[in-house]
């Protein structure tokens, strides 16, 4: 009869060969086989429990086959959602229930959805940032105007006899940028509308040719006014607060300062109440220092309000309604308009050069515009934003995100463009929708081909299959994996971590998660080196030098390939690793299954299988192998003496390795702690020599305790008992 340690070589010799011996049996290919063609068919946990045949393979992987009849209860465990800590499983103190509900998909699996709760966050989060995005732009063209007309201006001998409206519409640049800021749809005759418009006035009645007019002091031939330059500040400050209004942008800092600027001007110059009125930029400015929304207020009655008078009752002023509560808000906010102005009922200053009244001044205005001018611009992105969301919770396919809805039109359409700064107004719904149905995670996809990262980020943003219904999302890493190397990165720190290191920890997966859920492909993630170290710590790799080049091969490993790079590594933290990502072996982001296993998981199923198997039979022949066997597999895992004494077989191997009597179970649960604390280096258990230089210490040992290899001549090194005789002493 062979010993328990020689029992023990034979298998973990070369683990790989011994589970293939066994993968070869006719039951377990046949059961193997079964799984296999079959899982994929469970959607919910009644499914697996329904399949005797099924759910006895899937207990008996994770050591769980004697609980095979506690169906009420491992239902429960299946639909725990792991990322809650207060879940049943995560209650359990028998970890082997977390793992088995972790291998499935049924507490916290990602359904078939056209985005996910955290992409629908991300869009409106992007949204509400489009405005500063658009800004910048913005910014950077109203300077690329600025410069080149400067250069246009100086490059002309003698501009009051020269063409200068022709130069500037014939300058692609100039002309582009004057165009946007007239809001004009781009078409070959623009030129003469636009030249015609800064020069002698438009006549087409358009609002945005028609606010052209005045920012140029040229003639109608198109020359310079004698005596003038091309533009004074007033004037410039004037087209670019209209270019930012024109971008989308005016709701914005920069185009605040630009604004501002021409108010201090432009009320130096005011007069009479329909200066103010008159004036596109003075107008909004004023009624947005007040709270009061420009665009649904008409000229005319603001005119009348600041012609209003004290005791008159018929005037604009007066006669406003007051039956509820925003209407009384709403007069209140005129009334302190007409308050602030010195105008009399004609319209005129009651005192030259006099404009503000009542201690109102050009500085208060400018600070109540700074602390109102984006109210209006946030209520609307507020409402287009719950539009949008209400629209999404009844889209079903890509047709009901990109066509017109009868009250809304292409609201949802222009909506997502505008977030990931796309014009809505010159894109296709045609491109829009192919980039829709790309994986950015392929290279070869047609997103990716467009060489955009705007794109990209709107491919990622949402979920559609080849046929254009909603699909699963594609995650670089699911959200009970990225629950799991959370957990797994806060363990590292040990137990008595300092409540510094505690918040540091909190950062760190706070970052980390916010970093892996916006991962497109396998690129991004190798690049974001702080990810992966924070991962590779997780799992224990922290000291390993992992190259660029090697990490993609990790990634891509086939682990059910022995001999794939991540399996001959020969360490199963690099197993872990891999386990803990979506990525295919051709470097693509794998969708999130909506069956109860796919991928890793199903691999790592069939492989703890195998193990389950392997040491059920070894246990056959040896039970001191099966315990040995086991250990090998589980104590890696294991940090401190809590872990082995919630496992009453790695309970059993340590107590056997150190001789320690059986009683020892009955002592109170710290001591006991404290007792494996003092004699074993958990750290220990995660280097392979010294893990089976204990496992062979237990092996002898429990020959010599169960008598089952009494004349191994091997025995005789350690003498007869389980104390420090022999050899013993020496480890």
């Amino acid at each position: 009869m062979l010993s328990t340690l020689m029992n023990y070589r034979l298998y973990s010799a070369d683990m790989a060969k011994s589970l293939t011996r066994v993968s070869t049996q006719a039951v377990v290919q046949r059961d193997t086989e079964y799984y296999k063609a079959n899982i994929g068919k469970v959607k919910t946990p009644d499914d697996l429990l329904k399949d005797q045949r099924l759910y006895a393979y899937a207990m008996k992987a994770y050591g769980l086959e004697d609980q095979i009849q506690s169906k009420g209860m491992i239902r429960k465990v299946l639909e725990s959602d792991l990322s809650d800590a207060g879940s049943f499983a995560n209650k359990l103190t028998d970890k082997r229930y977390r793992e088995f509900a972790s291998s499935f998909q049924f507490g916290s699996a990602n359904k078939a959805a056209i985005q996910t709760a955290a992409q629908t966050e991300a869009l409106t989060d992007a949204y509400s940032q489009h405005r500063v995005t658009l800004a910048g732009r913005a910014a950077t063209d109203v300077s690329a105007f600025n410069t080149r007309i400067d250069a246009l201006l100086a490059g002309i001998a003698d501009p009051h006899g020269t063409d200068v409206a022709q130069a500037i519409v014939s300058d692609p640049i100039l002309f582009g940028f004057l165009e946007k800021a007239a809001g004009l749809e781009v078409t070959s005759s623009n030129r003469s509308a636009i030249k015609e418009a800064i020069t002698s006035g438009t006549t087409s009645g358009h609002p945005g040719l028609v606010a052209l007019k005045g920012m140029f002091n040229l003639n109608a031939n198109g020359t310079v006014t004698s005596g003038m330059p091309l533009r004074n500040t007033f004037q410039t400050a004037d087209l670019s607060a209209t270019y930012f209004d024109s971008f989308g942008a005016g709701a914005t800092s920069q185009a605040a300062a630009v604004k501002t600027n021409y108010f201090s001007d432009a009320i130096t110059r005011v007069v009479k109440a329909s200066d103010i009125t008159d004036d596109p930029q003075l107008f909004a400015y004023v009624l947005t220092s007040f709270g009061i929304d420009p665009s649904i207020t008409s000229t005319a009655f603001v005119e009348n309000v600041l012609r209003s008078q004290p005791g008159d009752n018929t005037s604009a002023l007066a006669q406003m309604p007051v039956s509820t509560s925003a209407q009384i808000a709403n007069k209140e906010r005129f009334t302190a308009l007409n308050a602030a102005f010195n105008f009399k009922d004609d319209g005129n200053l009651r005192t030259s050069g006099v404009v503000f009244a009542g201690g109102a001044s050009a500085q208060t205005i400018e600070e109540s515009y700074y602390k109102n001018y984006q109210d209006t611009a946030i209520q609307n992105d507020k409402l287009k934003t719950s539009i949008f969301q209400s629209r999404l919770s009844n889209m079903k396919s890509i047709n009901d995100l990109l066509g017109r809805n009868d009250v809304f039109g292409k609201a949802a359409f222009e909506y997502i463009l505008t977030a990931f700064d796309i014009d809505p107004a010159t894109e296709s719904s045609t491109k829009i929708r192919r980039v829709l149905m790309s994986d950015p995670s392929d290279a070869s996809s047609y997103v990716n081909m467009l060489k955009d990262e705007r794109y990209e980020r709107l491919a990622a943003a949402f979920n559609f299959g080849p046929d254009g219904k909603a699909a699963t999302p594609r995650l670089a890493q699911s959200i009970s994996a990225q629950t799991a190397t959370g957990s797994l990165y806060a363990a590292s720190f040990g137990t008595d971590a300092s409540q510094a290191t505690k918040d540091r920890i909190k950062a760190d997966t706070k970052t980390y998660l916010t970093a892996v859920g916006q991962i497109r492909s396998l690129d991004d993630l190798i690049a974001d080196r702080k990810t992966v170290d924070y991962a590779l710590k997780a799992y224990g790799l922290q000291d390993a030098t992992i190259s660029d080049r090697d990490l993609r091969r990790l990634l891509t490993s086939d682990l059910a390939d022995p001999k794939s790079f991540a399996n001959a590594k020969g360490d199963k933290k690099y197993v872990q690793f891999v386990q803990a990502f979506n990525f295919t072996t051709d470097g693509k982001i794998r969708r999130d299954a909506e069956g109860a296993q796919s991928g890793a998981k199903l691999l790592s199923t069939q492989n703890q299988y195998l193990l389950q198997t392997m040491e059920k039979q070894v246990g056959e022949q040896s039970e001191g192998a099966r315990l040995a066997l086991y250990f090998l597999r589980k104590a890696p895992d294991v940090t401190g003496p809590y872990g082995i004494l919630a496992d009453k077989a790695l309970f059993e191997v340590v107590r056997t390795a150190f001789g320690l009597p059986a009683g020892i179970a009955g002592m109170d649960i710290e001591k006991q702690a404290k007792l494996l604390e003092s004699k074993i280096d958990f750290k220990d258990f995660q280097d392979v020599k010294k893990l089976d230089k204990f496992i062979s210490r237990f092996s002898s040992l429990y020959d010599s305790a169960n008598g089952s290899a009494a004349s191994s001549p091997i025995l005789a090194l350690f003498g007869n008992n389980g104390g420090s005789n022999g050899i013993l002493g020496m480890i």
